[in-house]
């Protein structure tokens, strides 16, 4: 059953902890009914790398006898969120204010970068990345989302903004390296996938690094013409095609493997040559396993200059 909503009384005493060190409830923010409390935010001063920050406590009280004590921090528009959970306030309060407001965030030329934490878990300084969202002055969002269960491949989507859509080409995450799957187009955007292996706490490090790269990396590729995309990159992008077609390749040396397998008859010269020769196919589709949860068989487009004037999508003709 839910509990009924926050009384006066029940108010004052939920948050005496927290009005013991400072803070204030705003109780026209607040939402009795859905029992949660918004307490008058704080401004951080700019630093030489960041903007102001705004800093504002929620509290949720729910839950009978747990607390949800959450940190929402924007920042020129860019918003993060540090989120802690248990049954005493003075320790999740504690936990928060430990972490500079600045953690949160990234920025670089034509790109910010918001991230959100729990504050409770086991990575490093106490945080584990769930979400990460940076955006690129071109028009582009990219949203990292981070599964709770290792090994499982962070998910990505990006999406368009300022009300036109965009022609991107499919290997424009790929080229960043062998963790990063191509773009699949999906209603309202792209997804794709990232591989993040190690630890809790290697995970969180190497998602943030990664999203800060991808970032940086799709702020230059949007200020410059689609022409120069393949001209500064072109070695990545055959790279990035070769490493999809490696699913079919594994079936074209499969089949290659069993025609040309009687022709090796009772040769004995060289049997190393035809041990690695007769387990290649299974080489290489253990390698495809190690590159994506799913392998697709699939004849990727080969890469090839644009001669587009922008990244801008042409609208398709109207039928007659």
């Amino acid at each position: 059953m839910s509990l009924p909503p926050l009384s006066h009384h029940e108010i004052l005493a939920r948050v005496a902890p927290l009005s013991r060190r400072g803070c204030r409830v705003d109780l026209t923010a607040s939402d009795r009914l859905a029992r949660r409390l918004v307490f008058r935010a704080v401004e951080h001063a700019a630093t030489d790398a960041l903007p102001a920050i705004h800093d504002q406590l929620e509290l949720d009280c729910s839950t009978e006898g747990r607390f949800k004590l959450a940190r929402v921090l924007t920042m020129a528009g860019a918003r993060a969120r540090l989120e802690a959970a248990g049954p005493d306030l003075d320790v999740l309060h504690e936990r928060l204010t430990a972490v500079a407001p600045q953690r949160a965030f990234s920025a670089g030329e034509g790109w910010t970068v918001a991230r959100d934490y729990a504050v409770d878990g086991d990575g490093e300084d106490g945080l584990i990345l769930q979400r990460g969202v940076a955006r690129i002055a071109g028009g582009l969002t990219l949203t990292l989302a981070l599964p709770a269960v290792r090994r499982m491949s962070a998910e990505l989507t990006l999406a368009a903004t300022g009300g036109h859509e965009l022609e991107l080409p499919e290997d424009l995450l790929a080229v960043l390296g062998w963790n990063w799957a191509p773009l699949a187009r999906k209603p309202g955007g792209w997804e794709s996938r990232l591989r993040v292996p190690g630890s809790i706490a290697q995970r969180c490090r190497r998602a943030e690094a990664e999203l800060d790269r991808a970032a940086a990396h799709l702020a230059l590729t949007l200020a410059e013409a689609p022409a120069r995309y393949h001209e500064r990159l072109a070695a990545a992008r055959w790279v990035a095609a070769f490493r999809r077609a490696i699913p079919s390749l594994t079936a074209v040396a499969l089949v290659a493997t069993v025609a040309l397998m009687p022709h090796g008859g009772d040769d004995r010269s060289t049997p190393g040559l035809w041990f690695v020769f007769y387990h290649l196919p299974t080489l290489v589709l253990a390698l495809s396993f190690c590159l994506q949860e799913m392998p697709r068989f699939e004849i990727p487009p080969l890469p090839r200059r644009s001669a587009a004037a922008d990244w801008r999508r042409l609208p398709r003709p109207a039928r007659a």
